[in-house]
Protein backbone atom coordinates (compact mmCIF):
# COMPACT_ATOMS: atom_id res chain seq x y z
CA UNK A 1 0.00 0.00 0.00
CA UNK A 2 1.50 3.23 -0.67
CA UNK A 3 1.79 6.06 1.50
CA UNK A 4 0.01 9.10 1.05
CA UNK A 5 2.52 12.36 0.89
CA UNK A 6 1.36 16.03 0.53
CA UNK A 7 2.22 18.62 -2.15
CA UNK A 8 5.32 19.58 0.49
CA UNK A 9 7.03 16.67 0.69
CA UNK A 10 6.53 15.83 -3.10
CA UNK A 11 8.77 18.80 -3.84
CA UNK A 12 11.12 18.74 -1.23
CA UNK A 13 11.72 15.36 -3.14
CA UNK A 14 11.78 17.11 -6.13
CA UNK A 15 14.23 19.67 -5.67
CA UNK A 16 16.17 17.99 -2.87
CA UNK A 17 20.11 17.71 -3.62
CA UNK A 18 20.94 14.09 -4.06
CA UNK A 19 23.41 11.94 -6.12
CA UNK A 20 20.95 10.60 -8.61
CA UNK A 21 22.48 9.70 -11.83
CA UNK A 22 19.07 10.62 -13.65
CA UNK A 23 19.33 14.15 -12.44
CA UNK A 24 20.20 16.50 -15.21
CA UNK A 25 22.09 19.31 -14.65
CA UNK A 26 19.63 21.48 -15.45
CA UNK A 27 17.61 20.08 -12.05
CA UNK A 28 20.21 20.68 -10.18
CA UNK A 29 20.33 24.52 -11.45
CA UNK A 30 16.84 24.83 -10.88
CA UNK A 31 17.22 23.34 -7.70
CA UNK A 32 19.82 26.22 -6.73
CA UNK A 33 17.16 28.57 -7.92
CA UNK A 34 14.61 27.35 -5.77
CA UNK A 35 16.66 28.17 -2.88
CA UNK A 36 17.68 31.47 -4.12
CA UNK A 37 14.31 32.14 -4.06
CA UNK A 38 13.45 30.80 -0.51
CA UNK A 39 16.44 32.65 0.90
CA UNK A 40 15.42 35.86 -1.06
CA UNK A 41 11.98 35.88 0.68
CA UNK A 42 13.49 35.12 3.80
CA UNK A 43 16.01 37.71 4.04
CA UNK A 44 13.01 40.35 3.12
CA UNK A 45 11.54 39.77 6.13
CA UNK A 46 14.61 41.79 7.94
CA UNK A 47 14.15 45.12 5.33
CA UNK A 48 10.16 44.62 5.67
CA UNK A 49 9.84 44.93 9.45
CA UNK A 50 12.72 48.21 9.60
CA UNK A 51 10.76 49.47 6.81
CA UNK A 52 7.07 48.62 8.49
CA UNK A 53 8.51 49.87 11.97
CA UNK A 54 9.61 53.47 10.59
CA UNK A 55 6.16 53.82 8.73
CA UNK A 56 4.85 52.82 12.41
CA UNK A 57 6.76 55.27 14.59
CA UNK A 58 5.79 58.26 11.54
CA UNK A 59 1.92 57.59 12.52
CA UNK A 60 2.73 57.77 16.06
CA UNK A 61 4.54 60.71 15.80
CA UNK A 62 1.82 62.10 13.68
CA UNK A 63 -0.78 61.20 16.35
CA UNK A 64 0.83 62.65 19.16
CA UNK A 65 1.55 66.12 17.22
CA UNK A 66 -2.29 66.68 17.95
CA UNK A 67 -2.02 66.30 22.07
CA UNK A 68 -2.49 69.59 23.29
CA UNK A 69 -2.45 71.43 20.22
CA UNK A 70 -5.87 70.75 18.56
CA UNK A 71 -8.90 70.78 20.40
CA UNK A 72 -12.73 69.81 19.20
CA UNK A 73 -15.19 72.48 19.30
CA UNK A 74 -18.43 73.26 18.77
CA UNK A 75 -19.16 76.15 16.97
CA UNK A 76 -21.93 78.09 15.14
CA UNK A 77 -21.05 80.18 12.08
CA UNK A 78 -21.68 83.70 11.80
CA UNK A 79 -20.41 86.25 9.10
CA UNK A 80 -18.02 89.13 10.15
CA UNK A 81 -17.28 92.50 8.04
CA UNK A 82 -14.11 91.52 6.98
CA UNK A 83 -14.82 88.24 5.80
CA UNK A 84 -13.54 85.90 8.99
CA UNK A 85 -16.18 83.70 10.50
CA UNK A 86 -17.36 83.82 14.16
CA UNK A 87 -18.26 81.10 16.42
CA UNK A 88 -19.24 80.66 19.81
CA UNK A 89 -17.03 78.10 21.90
CA UNK A 90 -18.63 75.58 24.54
CA UNK A 91 -17.23 78.21 27.05
CA UNK A 92 -19.50 80.99 25.79
CA UNK A 93 -15.69 82.64 24.38
CA UNK A 94 -16.24 84.46 20.90
CA UNK A 95 -13.76 83.59 18.74
CA UNK A 96 -13.08 84.87 15.35
CA UNK A 97 -10.96 82.70 12.51
CA UNK A 98 -10.74 81.50 9.44
CA UNK A 99 -13.10 78.27 8.01
CA UNK A 100 -12.50 75.73 4.94
CA UNK A 101 -14.75 76.63 2.38
CA UNK A 102 -16.70 73.13 2.84
CA UNK A 103 -18.21 74.42 6.25
CA UNK A 104 -19.09 77.92 5.71
CA UNK A 105 -22.72 78.01 5.98
CA UNK A 106 -23.81 80.53 8.23
CA UNK A 107 -26.09 79.67 11.06
CA UNK A 108 -24.93 76.34 11.34
CA UNK A 109 -23.62 74.01 13.94
CA UNK A 110 -20.61 72.24 13.17
CA UNK A 111 -17.95 70.13 15.52
CA UNK A 112 -14.66 71.07 14.16
CA UNK A 113 -10.65 71.00 15.53
CA UNK A 114 -8.65 74.27 15.83
CA UNK A 115 -5.51 74.92 16.67
CA UNK A 116 -3.49 77.13 19.44
CA UNK A 117 -4.33 80.06 16.97
CA UNK A 118 -7.87 79.24 16.67
CA UNK A 119 -7.55 78.36 13.43
CA UNK A 120 -9.79 75.19 11.73
CA UNK A 121 -7.49 72.13 11.26
CA UNK A 122 -7.65 68.94 10.45
CA UNK A 123 -8.21 66.47 13.13
CA UNK A 124 -5.68 64.49 14.52
CA UNK A 125 -4.62 61.11 13.44
CA UNK A 126 -6.04 58.19 14.92
CA UNK A 127 -3.96 55.28 15.75
CA UNK A 128 -6.45 53.06 13.58
CA UNK A 129 -5.08 54.60 10.76
CA UNK A 130 -1.64 54.00 11.95
CA UNK A 131 -2.06 50.04 12.35
CA UNK A 132 -3.74 50.19 8.99
CA UNK A 133 -0.49 52.47 6.87
CA UNK A 134 2.16 50.42 8.60
CA UNK A 135 0.20 46.74 7.76
CA UNK A 136 -0.60 47.87 4.17
CA UNK A 137 3.41 48.85 3.67
CA UNK A 138 4.30 46.04 5.30
CA UNK A 139 1.83 43.72 3.17
CA UNK A 140 2.56 45.75 0.16
CA UNK A 141 6.55 45.67 0.58
CA UNK A 142 6.53 41.80 1.21
CA UNK A 143 4.09 41.09 -1.76
CA UNK A 144 6.58 43.26 -3.99
CA UNK A 145 9.40 40.72 -3.12
CA UNK A 146 7.06 37.65 -3.35
CA UNK A 147 6.33 38.96 -6.85
CA UNK A 148 10.14 40.13 -8.09
CA UNK A 149 10.99 36.76 -6.66
CA UNK A 150 8.38 34.70 -8.24
CA UNK A 151 8.92 36.52 -11.63
CA UNK A 152 12.48 35.94 -11.25
CA UNK A 153 11.65 31.94 -10.85
CA UNK A 154 9.79 31.64 -14.03
CA UNK A 155 11.89 33.17 -15.87
CA UNK A 156 14.38 30.57 -14.95
CA UNK A 157 12.12 27.50 -15.33
CA UNK A 158 11.41 29.06 -18.74
CA UNK A 159 15.31 29.34 -19.45
CA UNK A 160 15.93 26.06 -17.81
CA UNK A 161 13.21 24.35 -19.98
CA UNK A 162 14.15 25.84 -23.16
CA UNK A 163 17.28 24.21 -22.84
CA UNK A 164 15.94 20.73 -21.71
CA UNK A 165 13.48 20.63 -24.58
CA UNK A 166 16.29 21.55 -26.97
CA UNK A 167 18.46 18.58 -25.48
CA UNK A 168 15.10 16.50 -25.62
CA UNK A 169 14.79 17.13 -29.16
CA UNK A 170 18.44 16.41 -29.77
CA UNK A 171 18.18 13.10 -28.08
CA UNK A 172 15.12 12.19 -30.49
CA UNK A 173 17.29 12.90 -33.58
CA UNK A 174 19.84 10.99 -32.54
CA UNK A 175 17.65 8.07 -31.43
CA UNK A 176 15.61 8.39 -34.52
CA UNK A 177 18.69 8.04 -36.51
CA UNK A 178 19.53 5.28 -34.52
CA UNK A 179 16.16 3.58 -34.50
CA UNK A 180 15.42 3.54 -37.98
CA UNK A 181 15.02 0.90 -40.18
CA UNK A 182 16.57 1.09 -43.86
CA UNK A 183 14.54 1.37 -46.85
CA UNK A 184 13.71 -1.62 -48.32
CA UNK A 185 13.74 -1.07 -52.17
Amino acid sequence: MRARTGWLMRRVRLYRPDRNPLRRPSDRWETLVVALAIGLVLLSIWPVTVVSAAVYQRGLRSELSGSGVRESVTVTLARTQTGALRWQRDDGAQVTGLVTPRVQVVGMTYQVWVDADNRVTTRPRDHADTIMSTSVAAFGLELGVLLFVWLGYMLARFLLDRGRYAQWSAAWVVAGERWRRPRQT
